[in-house]
């Protein structure tokens, strides 16, 4: 997701970028999903501001990964509006705390690169435990099974026997 800075004109450059399997694993190992059948991608433009260079976009598609509860396939629908100002390192108006806030992103040479920027905000949308559907049982914590297939007799676990130095801690009522 590289865009030379000579071949953006003053119309500015449209940006159409599908994000494939292979970038979601490289970029994001730890996220564990991959694009939906209908894919995800950026869509917009960067356009010319001065110096600087604004991205106008929106990352949409799907994204299957797996249930928090059960481990089934979930997909998670993704539309996120991306508004950024790439400036030139060294820009004396700019400091950390500008970039955090205003959504502005230093880079330096005749390149810009979204792909860190892009990732940030697909990691953010996802949601932490995300779920196959709203009422998702979850898997019985005894047994194992997934309890949206099949009904299963156990109640909660009983709790372990408290044993060792700290066990009379458990007979105290508060």
């Amino acid at each position: 997701m590289r865009f030379k800075i000579n071949q953006i004109g003053v119309d500015g450059v449209p940006v159409n970028v599908t994000l494939s399997s292979e970038w979601l694993a490289a970029a994001c190992p730890d996220l564990g999903g991959r694009p939906g059948p209908a894919g995800l991608h950026l869509r917009g433009s960067i356009t010319v501001m001065g110096d600087d260079y604004l991205l106008r976009s929106d990352l949409r598609g799907d994204l299957d990964t797996a249930c928090a509860r059960c481990l089934e396939p979930a997909r998670v629908h993704i539309d996120v509006p991306i508004v950024l100002t790439y400036v030139p390192a060294g820009t004396e108006d700019v400091d950390e705390e500008d970039e955090d806030e205003a959504g502005l992103v230093t880079f330096t040479g005749n390149e810009l690169d979204l792909s860190d920027q892009i990732r940030d905000e697909l990691v953010l949308a996802v949601p932490f435990n995300p779920l196959c559907n709203e009422d998702c049982k979850g898997l019985c914590p005894l047994c194992g099974g997934n309890r949206n297939l099949v009904a299963c007799s156990h109640t909660t676990a009983a709790p372990a026997p408290k044993v060792g130095s700290l066990a009379a801690l458990s007979k105290i009522k508060l």
